[in-house]
C-alpha cells in the first residue's frame, strides 16, 4: 500500500530520524490501532486499517496483519471495533482568547435567545446581580438571528444600567455598543477621534455619541477591564478544552490573544500536554514578537502577524466593488444603501508591511473579505514580488468575495487562504436576500476553484463568532447550504475527501507543520481522532453528526476514553 505497513518499511520510513528515536530498535511500538478505517489523509487519500505509535510518534500505518505483527510484550493493542481512526483537527483561524473573553460576558446571542424580548430580560437579569459601579458585558447581539431585536441606543442601555459601564459586544465581533458610563471611563467622548479608516464612534445629527462603535480598533478602550489576563486564565484553558473535545490537536490564534507567557502555561494540563498553539499577533501586541521565529517548541509558536484589509460585511465595512442593499436589515446593521467599505490602509502601506515582516521571516495573515479588498491585497503581493522564507509566507482570511479571477495570481505568489464557510449556514440567507443580494452571494466562497488552483485551502469558524465544530464546517463546505436550505454558490462545492484535507493536512502546511501533522504517515506527530463514523462513507447531510470518541496528542489521550 506503499504506507510503512511491515516492519522493514517502517525503518526505511524512519531512517531519518531513527538515531534520535530507536524506531528501529526491537522495543516495539507503545501502541497499535487496528480494527477500523484509518485515514491517512497522505498524497494518495489511502485508507489503511492499523497504525503503530511508538515515543509519541506514528512509525507504522498498514493493514491489520502487518501492524499487529510489531506488537512487543508491552504494546497497548486497541481494537477500534469499526469505529474511524484521523489526524487531529487543526484549527487553522480561531480566538481562543476572545472566547475566554466573551465566556465572562451576559450571553445575548441568537443561538440561545430568539426573540428581542429575551435578550433584554437576559441583559436586565444581569444588571440587576451587579454590584454598582462594576463593569457589565454581554456578548452575541445579533439582528441576523434574533429577527426582530431592536438595536440599542446610548440612552435605552442607560436605563437598563444607569450605575454601571456597560458594553455590548455583536456575534460578528466587529461592532459593540456603550453606555454613558463606559464611554466616560475609557476616556471616549464626542469630541475622541475616530481611531481609522472603518473604525468610528457613530455621532448622531448633533454631534452626540449614538453609543454604536464599529471595529475592534475603536472598541479596545472599552475592552480593557473584559480582557484582562488575570481574569482569564480559568476561561482560556476552558476555551482549549473545548476546543481539544472538537477534535482540534492544534489551533491557531489569529489575533487578540492572552500574553504568549500565558498561553504557553495554558498548553499543558497537569504537567499533561494539552492542545498545540499557533499565534499570529496583531500589530499592538508586537511587543510580544520575538527577534526570529522560534520553532523549538511543539506546543507553543509564534508564527507571525495578522493585518485587517477590510472588515465585516455586517457592519458594511467589507470592501466591496457593488454596493450594499437599500433594505430593513441593513438599515437596522447601520449600513447605508449604496456603500461600498473602505480598504484599511492603501496599497502601498501593504506592500511596506508585508515586506517588512516576511524579511523578519514572519508570516503574515491578511483578513481581506470583500471582492475590491481582495483584488487590492492581490494587486499588492504582486507588486512586492517574490517573498523570502518558508512557504506560505502569506495568508488570505475569511475570502468571503474572493474573485476565482484572482485565485490563479494567488496561487503563483504561493499564498493561501483560509475560508470563514459558515458565513453561508448562519448568515447565508441573509447576505443573498437583505446584505450583499443574490449576485454577490451566488459568488461566496470559492472552495473548490481554490483546491483546483492548488491554494489547498482551509476552513475556519473564527470563534467565538461560530462555534468551532469542524463536521459542521465540512458539511457547510461540501453542501452548501443555508440553515433555510437553500444553496449559496454550490458549484463551489467540494468533495467530504477535500474537506477533511482542509481541517488537516491544509492546516497544516498553513502553520508549516505539514512534515509533523496533518496526516497519518510514519514520522509524524501522534495527534490522532476516534470518531463514531466514517466521513468518507457518511451521507452529506449527516456529517455534522459525527462524534469525536477521543482524542490523542503525541499519542497520548487528553480527551475521551479508548
Amino acid at each position: 500500500m506503499g504506507l510503512c505497513s511491515t516492519a522493514v518499511s517502517r525503518c526505511f520510513c524512519l531512517l531519518s530520524i531513527s538515531v534520535l528515536l530507536g524506531a528501529c530498535s526491537s522495543q516495539g511500538p507503545d501502541m497499535i490501532f487496528f480494527g477500523g478505517p484509518v485515514l491517512t489523509v497522505n498524497s494518495q487519500n489511502e485508507v489503511a486499517s492499523a497504525l503503530a505509535i511508538e515515543n509519541g510518534l506514528i512509525v507504522a500505518v498498514g493493514s491489520d496483519s502487518d501492524i499487529l505483527a510489531l506488537q512487543a510484550d508491552h504494546t497497548e493493542v486497541i481494537d477500534l471495533q469499526g469505529k474511524t481512526l484521523m489526524p487531529g483537527f487543526i484549527g487553522a483561524h480561531e480566538h481562543p482568547t476572545l472566547t475566554a473573553v466573551f465566556a465572562g460576558a451576559t450571553d445575548l446571542s441568537g443561538f440561545t435567545h430568539k426573540n428581542n424580548r429575551q435578550v433584554w430580560e437576559a441583559l436586565r437579569t444581569a444588571v440587576a446581580t451587579a454590584d454598582a459601579g462594576d463593569w457589565i458585558y454581554a456578548g452575541g447581539l445579533d439582528p441576523i438571528l434574533t429577527r426582530d431585536l431592536k438595536m440599542p441606543t446610548r440612552k435605552f442601555l442607560d436605563e437598563i444600567a444607569p450605575q454601571n459601564p456597560l458594553v455590548i459586544v455583536s456575534q460578528t465581533l466587529h461592532s459593540f455598543w456603550a453606555n454613558t458610563a463606559a464611554f466616560a471611563a475609557a476616556g471616549i467622548n464626542k469630541h475622541t477621534p475616530d481611531p481609522g479608516p472603518g473604525a468610528y464612534y457613530e455621532r448622531d445629527s448633533s454631534g452626540e455619541l449614538t453609543g454604536f462603535v464599529a471595529e475592534s480598533l475603536a472598541a479596545t478602550p472599552l475592552l480593557k477591564t473584559l480582557k484582562s489576563p488575570w481574569q482569564l486564565l480559568d476561561r482560556y484553558e476552558a476555551a482549549l478544552d473545548q476546543l481539544q473535545a472538537n477534535g482540534f490537536t492544534s489551533v491557531a490564534s489569529l489575533g487578540h490573544n492572552v500574553p504568549p507567557l500565558m498561553a504557553r502555561f495554558a498548553s499543558s494540563k497537569g504537567f499533561q500536554p494539552r492542545i498545540r498553539q499557533f499565534f499570529y499577533l496583531v500589530e499592538d501586541e508586537l511587543n510580544y514578537l520575538p527577534d526570529s521565529p522560534d520553532t523549538d517548541n511543539a506546543y507553543f509558536r509564534v508564527l507571525g502577524v495578522k493585518l485587517w484589509h477590510d472588515g465585516s460585511p455586517y457592519t458594511g465595512s467589507m470592501y466591496t466593488a457593488s454596493p450594499y442593499l437599500d433594505s430593513a436589515l441593513n438599515n437596522t446593521l447601520g449600513i447605508p444603501a449604496g456603500s461600498h467599505g473602505a480598504p484599511m490602509f492603501s496599497t502601498t502601506a501593504l506592500q511596506e508591511k508585508v515586506r517588512t515582516y516576511s524579511d523578519a521571516g514572519w508570516q503574515i495573515a491578511i483578513h481581506s473579505q470583500g471582492d475590491a479588498s481582495l483584488r487590492e491585497v492581490t494587486l499588492s503581493l504582486d507588486a512586492v514580488g517574490e517573498l523570502p522564507g518558508e512557504l506560505p509566507v502569506v495568508r488570505i482570511e475569511h475570502a468571503v468575495e474572493l474573485p476565482i479571477d484572482q485565485i490563479p495570481a494567488l496561487a503563483k505568489q504561493n499564498t493561501t487562504v483560509s475560508f470563514h464557510i459558515n458565513h453561508i449556514l448562519y448568515y447565508g440567507d441573509a447576505l443573498q436576500q437583505s446584505i450583499i443580494g443574490e449576485r454577490m452571494a451566488q459568488n461566496v466562497l470559492p472552495v473548490q476553484t481554490a483546491f483546483a488552483q492548488g491554494l489547498q485551502p482551509t476552513l475556519h469558524a473564527d470563534s467565538p463568532m461560530f462555534p468551532a465544530q469542524p463536521f459542521s464546517l465540512m458539511q457547510t463546505a461540501v453542501t452548501r447550504a443555508t440553515s433555510s436550505g437553500k444553496r449559496l454558490n454550490p458549484d463551489e462545492a467540494i468533495t467530504i475527501e477535500q474537506a477533511v484535507r482542509a481541517m488537516t493536512i491544509n492546516g497544516a502546511r498553513q502553520l508549516r507543520i505539514a512534515d509533523e501533522a496533518g496526516s497519518l504517515e510514519a514520522g509524524k506527530w501522534a495527534d490522532l481522532l476516534i470518531v463514531n463514523r466514517n466521513p468518507y462513507d457518511t451521507p452529506i447531510h449527516e456529517i455534522d453528526r459525527i462524534k469525536v470518541l477521543a482524542v490523542l496528542l503525541n499519542g497520548r489521550v487528553t480527551f475521551g476514553t479508548l
